[in-house]
């Protein structure tokens, strides 16, 4: 093991208050298409401008749902990282995870303690009468309908935030106060260019913490990050042997 890696682990285990921002890079090792890294050809048939814009989803919600049904044909579970965050959480250390993913692989891996900004591909309603639908239900509907409906006729919308919308107001008022309060903040697979979650770095800074980035492309906090590692499989992998 890297020495760089051992002195991260040993700021980690000894962390009175680790917060963890997680973007869409945690997920590639699970096999889901990053927003900003390689470029993946799924974006070419469904420009990410188009699938996650709010206006564009009301006129057209079948392109949102053409999408979802093609990334859903296969099942994706938690990878490395998500077991090692999980594992972290289990031994006291961790005390939160903010994501920006709406795929819910945090939870799949166990963790609980999980602030989704982003909202989540798992969580679904009406835009009619509000009527809740599960992540089975919706992709049952998917298989004979275009464009899932509810049995009131109403449109079934994702919860997720697309573009221009407003982020859930209690997850980000948790995500702000553990990020406020942290000592140490991971923040993983995430460019740091979508606000406001690219901010949250900048409240552990100023409670006088740590950043430690794992990312494979630069973002504007390298800098002033006490530590920095490109590859995500290499520390997690490093991270989870020491659980």
């Amino acid at each position: 093991m890297e020495p760089d890696i051992k002195k991260a682990i040993s700021l980690i285990k000894n962390a009175k208050h680790l917060t963890v921002l997680t973007g869409a890079g945690i997920s590639t090792l699970s096999g889901l298409a990053d927003f900003r890294g390689e470029h993946n050809p799924i974006w070419d048939k469904f420009p990410q401008d188009k699938v996650f814009d709010s206006e564009y989803f009301r006129r057209d919600p079948s392109l949102f749902y053409g999408f979802l049904r093609e990334i859903m044909q296969k099942e994706y579970m938690p990878n490395i990282a998500h077991i090692a965050l999980k594992k972290l959480e289990d031994a006291g250390i961790l005390k939160a995870v903010i994501t920006q993913n709406i795929d819910g692989l945090h939870q799949k891996a166990g963790s609980k303690k999980v602030y989704e900004l982003h909202g989540s591909i798992f969580s679904n309603y009406c835009v009619e009468c509000s009527a809740a639908y599960s992540m089975d239900a919706l992709m049952e509907k998917l298989r004979y309908q275009k464009v899932p409906l509810c049995v009131c006729g109403g449109i079934i919308r994702p919860g997720i935030v697309f573009y221009g919308e407003q982020l859930p107001v209690e997850n980000m008022e948790m995500a702000i106060y553990h990020a406020s309060r942290s000592d140490l903040m991971i923040a993983a697979g995430t460019s740091l260019t979508v606000q406001p979650a690219a901010y949250m770095p900048e409240y552990t800074l100023k409670n006088g913490g740590k950043i430690i980035m794992v990312n494979r492309g630069s973002t504007y906090l390298d800098e002033r990050a006490g530590m920095v590692f490109p590859e995500i499989k290499e520390f997690f992998g490093a991270l989870e042997e020491e659980l």
